[in-house]
């Protein structure tokens, strides 16, 4: 699809976008900052976005440090006002997915229209990072179908947080334990630093200026732009700050309700992002009756819209301490003390998989693999295997 025409609700505007929305290149190499709108088509805030940032960056000609891009997601969902056709572009770049892009072991024909959207992104993508020698950072724009502050999500290794942390929006780790197939799993395997932004509710303008903040801020913290030359500078910084009285604070998912079609499930009104919850606290319901949260918490991403397989989550704060206690047993490469342990071994085939046999090492709890930046990625009767990503302290550009 060569150009895809939008609606956007927010503004009661339509738009005309490109795959590529923008792209530019400085004098001098550096950093290159990719940014990702409308992955999901009932989400056009981003993509409006990215279309007057590239156009204000074209207009005001700042002096550029590196490459920029911004990218177009679903177009063929985007123009349909609709999530996805088929299948969720966010939850297909699995690794048995990925190999067969890369092997290219497939007819065109064969692919739904979501896949095809996926093999274009996917060209895209090799170009910019076989293109590119610096640290590549690529940003997710996206909004909620409930109401909420703005906040980043990201899969939790410390050169994620390090860029993360500039921002005064809440962050959010450990996501990646619940979710299978993100564009930003694929990214971050193959050593690209990565996070996701969410604005926002779907169609509040107010999504649109945060969306365009957050970009700004990313060009001046990702370096490259210098602040004097971004517009407005203090005042995004401003809107984000002001935006949330959590700005700053780290949280953790711990528990999510997955949902299917079959079993009519139904958000309690009223939820919105971050919202405290208690133990027992009725949150929705299904053809079983209600659901009730299992501890005291934070409700994270409550479901409002009729497409969509995860129902809500539960966060709860980090203390500074474990973070910073983290950040140091990772660089110290404490989890090579791990295997030491009875009942915990390493995968033969997958070097950053740890397996853990229950019944023997009941001891260690989930939350010290956490802290070194272990993910339960499969839970069976008698074990978890816990992964992590390679690429946690340094990006691969560094270690080339």
């Amino acid at each position: 699809m060569t150009k895809a025409r939008f609606y956007s609700k927010a503004l009661d505007k339509h738009f005309e976008v490109e795959r590529i929305i923008g792209e530019f290149h400085g004098e001098e190499d550096g950093p290159v900052l990719v940014f990702f709108g409308g992955i999901h088509g009932n989400e056009s805030s981003g993509v409006v976005a990215l279309i007057e940032v590239m156009e204000e960056i074209k207009r005001l000609k700042p002096k550029i440090k590196g490459s920029i891009y911004a990218i177009t997601g679903n177009m063929n969902s985007l123009q349909k006002e609709q999530r996805f056709e088929k299948e969720d572009l966010n939850r297909i770049w699995t690794k048995d997915r990925m190999r067969r892009l890369e092997k290219g072991t497939f007819a065109e024909s064969e692919l739904n229209a979501d896949e095809k959207e996926q093999l274009e992104l996917f060209k895209i993508g090799k170009e910019i990072f076989k293109k590119h020698a610096h640290q590549v950072y690529c940003i997710d724009l996206h909004t909620t179908s409930a109401p909420t502050v703005p906040f980043i999500t990201l899969n939790d290794t410390l050169i994620n947080r390090d860029f993360a942390t500039k921002f005064p929006v809440p962050v959010i780790i450990g996501i990646e334990e619940f979710l299978v197939g993100p564009l930003l799993s694929w990214v971050m395997e193959i050593g690209y630093p990565s996070l996701a932004f969410e604005a926002g509710e779907h169609f509040s303008e107010e999504s649109i200026k945060f969306h365009k903040a957050f970009v700004w801020l990313s060009l001046v913290h990702g370096g490259l732009i210098s602040e004097k030359e971004a517009p407005e500078f203090g005042k995004h910084h401003l809107i984000l700050a002001a935006s949330n009285a959590d700005h700053g604070r780290i949280f953790e998912v711990y528990h999510r309700k997955g949902v299917s079609p079959e079993e009519n499930f139904e958000m309690k009104p009223g939820y919105a992002n971050l919202q405290p919850v208690v133990k027992g606290e009725k949150l929705a319901s299904n053809v079983d009756g209600d659901i009730i949260s299992p501890e005291n918490g934070r409700v994270f991403m409550p479901l409002y819209q009729k497409q969509g397989n995860d129902g809500f989550f539960l966060a709860r704060e980090v203390a500074p301490f474990w973070l910073a206690l983290s950040a140091r047993l990772r660089k110290w490469k404490f989890e090579t003390v791990l295997t030491w342990l009875p009942g915990v071994r390493r995968d033969q085939k997958e070097k950053h998989t740890l397996i853990v046999n229950k019944s023997v090492a009941k001891f260690l709890a989930v939350e010290i693999f956490h802290l070194l930046g272990y993910r339960t990625k499969v839970r069976l009767e008698n074990e978890l295997r816990f992964t992590k990503r390679e690429y946690d302290v340094r990006g691969v550009a560094q270690r080339q």
